[in-house]
């Protein structure tokens, strides 16, 4: 985390948030996925051009979601909770996998509230000859190298969070994660049948090498959405501001430029 990011907490509909946020410019909603929240090299590339707000799903970190969490539509609509509290009319909405899934079921119901949404390696569907592999079968090491292109990257991550205070957290998450994803395991059925609804410019960009949601995944989000475009990246697995930072970014912010209004085009 570089010092220009700024680390605050909220209270928004009686639920208590972390956020993070660094940059100026058009306003970027990032949603992290079932891992937690990592401030990451991407995002400091990503916060150059745009306002970056990166917040903690609640049940991830310390509080827990107001009314509690029992599904992925709680936090749908405490996203909108958290819009309206932030007073952002729009935003570029960009989610990675948990959170990609999250990006899309609020893109379905609340599209004028964006300007673009951009699904980062996105859970949310169901491919019967691409199923996805077991997370809750495997252990936080092997779902690291499960996800991670470079065996060497995956290492060092795996020894990273081998601290006590990392481990409660990946516990934390992995409970907050079974909550909203387990049944039905990392979809939702109706989901495919209401992306019609997304009037918005979509970019789906993937990791070409991503065994945790295969880009086969990217191809099935395009043929449901009105107006979307498929990036993979080379060379990388299930986290691209992490794996590729630069190529992430670099992909994000062509996107936003040629396809956003110019009221939300990045400087």
């Amino acid at each position: 985390m570089t010092a220009a990011v700024r680390e605050e907490r909220l209270t928004v509909a009686g639920t208590r948030l972390r956020l993070w946020s660094a940059g100026t410019g058009p306003p970027l909603l990032y949603l992290h996925g079932a891992n937690g929240a990592h401030w990451l090299p991407g995002h400091d590339l990503l916060a150059a051009h745009c306002r970056v707000l990166l917040p903690e799903h609640p049940g991830w970190g310390e509080d827990d979601l107001a009314g509690g969490l029992e599904e992925l539509d709680d936090l749908v609509y405490f996203y909108l909770d958290l819009l309206d509290a932030l007073d952002l009319a729009r935003v570029h909405l960009v989610g990675h996998s948990l959170g990609g899934w999250l990006a899309a079921e609020i893109a379905v119901g609340q599209a004028h509230r964006l300007w673009t949404l951009t699904l980062v390696d996105a859970a949310g569907l169901w491919l019967d000859e691409a199923p996805l592999p077991d997370l809750f079968a495997l252990s936080p090491a092997e779902t690291t190298r499960l996800a991670t292109f470079d065996p060497a990257a995956a290492e060092a991550a795996i020894a990273a969070a081998a601290t006590p205070a990392a481990q409660a957290a990946q516990q934390r998450a992995r409970v907050a994660f079974a909550r909203v994803a387990w049944n039905p395991y990392l979809h939702n059925p109706r989901l495919p049948a209401r992306l019609h609804r997304v009037h918005v410019p979509t970019l789906l960009l993937w990791g070409a090498a991503d065994r945790v949601i295969p880009p086969a995944y990217a191809d099935a989000y395009a043929r449901r959405l009105p107006d979307a475009r498929v990036v993979r990246l080379p060379e990388c697995g299930h986290s691209p501001p992490r794996e590729q930072p630069a190529a992430f970014a670099r992909t994000v912010l062509e996107f936003l430029r040629e396809r956003a209004p110019a009221a939300g085009q990045p400087t």
